[in-house]
Order: structure tokens, then sequence, then C-alpha cells
């Protein structure tokens, strides 16, 4: 057998995977986009296409329905990294949303690929945390109800939706009723997240797979990219209001969540590569 035979036979099969790779990853980025299309949220184009008179203005905002998809506890988090990234206080006028500032077209681009990321870790944390107190949950009722009911009749409602039936991202476990517990839920998710060690923390920020990193890596540069090159390296400065920012942090972390949930879906049919 010609010894070039083995090589050529070991390069067919790395394209092979190459394209096959490639094809997944292009089912994600679909599947986000269709996760998007059920809000009636259009994904922003080309930054270069949203420039009027050397001004970036992305319209209409589409907060409410970008913020539509977190339940409460998470939301309060969202809200305070947006906040935190753009300078705009939550509870921020009118006025002020309208407000101009400059950012470079680089810095946009990493603060958007960071929110991406703390959507993912948002989407990861709460999910443990739901699923930990439903265990606790489950726990305790099996303790205070020692009968001869059937397992699925041993969990609490919300646990049974979560391993029989589908659990909405809008809905989160309720422990109670009223405005005073509400608030309480609101403290719990922010106590959780924040009592990590750092081996949990880490486990809950990282990618699972490399076709998400990947996945992040090209619509950043779809997004923010040169537009001959595709090249995110570019000092240019752009002016903004603080209205237009939210909505690019806003869909970044939707984006960040629905890549959890797309993740979480597409490993279940093809086994994607670990990070």
């Amino acid at each position: 057998m010609n010894p070039g035979d083995g090589c050529n036979r070991m390069k067919i099969a790395q394209l092979k995977e190459h394209y096959c790779q490639a094809a997944v990853e292009d089912v994600m980025y679909i599947l986000i986009f269709y996760k998007f299309s059920e809000i009636r949220v259009p994904l922003v184009p080309k930054l270069s296409r949203c420039i009027y008179n050397g001004r970036l203005e992305i319209w209409p905002s589409k907060d409410w329905e970008l913020e539509s998809i977190h339940n409460l506890e998470v939301l309060e988090m969202v809200r305070e990294h947006v906040s935190t990234v753009i300078g705009l206080r939550a509870n921020s006028s009118v006025t002020d949303n309208w407000a101009t500032t400059e950012i470079q077209r680089l810095q946009l681009g990493r603060v958007y690929a960071a929110s991406i990321l703390y959507g993912y870790f948002l989407k990861s944390a709460s999910s443990r945390y739901q699923l930990e107190k439903c265990l606790a949950l489950a726990h305790q009722d099996r303790l205070s109800r020692r009968n001869s009911l059937q397992f699925p009749d041993l969990l609490p409602c919300g646990f049974k939706r979560l391993v029989f039936g589908h659990v909405s991202d809008q809905q989160s476990v309720s422990l109670g009723q009223g405005p005073g517990r509400q608030e309480k839920n609101l403290e719990e998710l922010r106590c959780y997240v924040m009592g990590f060690d750092p081996e949990t923390l880490q486990r809950c920020a990282k990618l699972k797979s490399k076709e998400a990193i990947n996945l992040i890596e090209k619509h950043s540069c779809a997004l923010f990219g040169d537009e001959k090159t595709g090249v995110l390296e570019t000092g240019e400065v752009i002016l903004t209001s603080f209205s237009s920012l939210k909505r690019l942090v806003l869909e970044a972390v939707a984006f960040g969540s629905f890549l959890w949930d797309i993740e979480e879906y597409v490993d279940t049919v093809y086994k994607l590569k670990d990070n």
C-alpha cells in the first residue's frame, strides 16, 4: 500500500470532521436565530449598516422583549450588568437614554462578547440553583410524606415539570406569595452565586463546547468586524446613544442565554467537542 494513501485518508477524515463541525455550528446559530424570532426581536445587523450621519442608532430598542426571557431573579442581575457596563442607571429617564456617548468599536465588541458570556453564565447558574432548590424540596417532601406514592407524585410541581416535561425560561419555582417573598427570591439567587467557590464559578462560566466558542467569535466578528476584512481590531470611535448601547448589551445577554439552551439540546443529538 502506498504510504501516501494513509495520509490522504487522514486528511479526508479531518476535512469531513471540519465540515461536520461547521454544519453543526450553522444549525446552532439558526436555532438561536429562531429563539430571537419567537420573541419578535431581529438580531442587530452589521454595525456599519446602523450608522447614519456618523452616529450609531439601533431602533426599535426591543428592551421589553429582550428582558421578557428572564425570570425576575435573573432579570435583576441582568439590569445590574447593563448599568455597570454602559454606566446607565436602571431607573434612568428618557433624556438619559437618548444622551450620546463615544466608544471605540473594539471596546464595544468586547463588551458585547463579555455580555454573551455573562448571559451564558447566568443561565447556567440559575439552572443549577433551581435544580438544587427543587431537589431540596423533593427531599423535604419525601421526609414529611413517607407513604406508598409513586416517584412522580413525591416531586413538587415545578420539579415534576423539569423531569417529565418542558419548563419555560420565564417560570421560576415559587416558595411563597406576596411582595416580601418575591424580594427575598431576588436576593436568594444573588447570594447563591456570590457563594460559589472558584471551581463552581469556573464550571458555570466556562463554555462547554468548542462549537459555542466558534459561534461567539464568528457572530462578534460579523457584527463588529471591518466591512472588508472582517477583523475586529480597529480603533474607530463610534458616537451612539445609551439606548443603543443598552439594546446591544441586552441582545448579547439573551444570545448567551439562548446559546446555553441550544448547546444543551444539540449535545443530546450530536456529541459536541468539549472545550
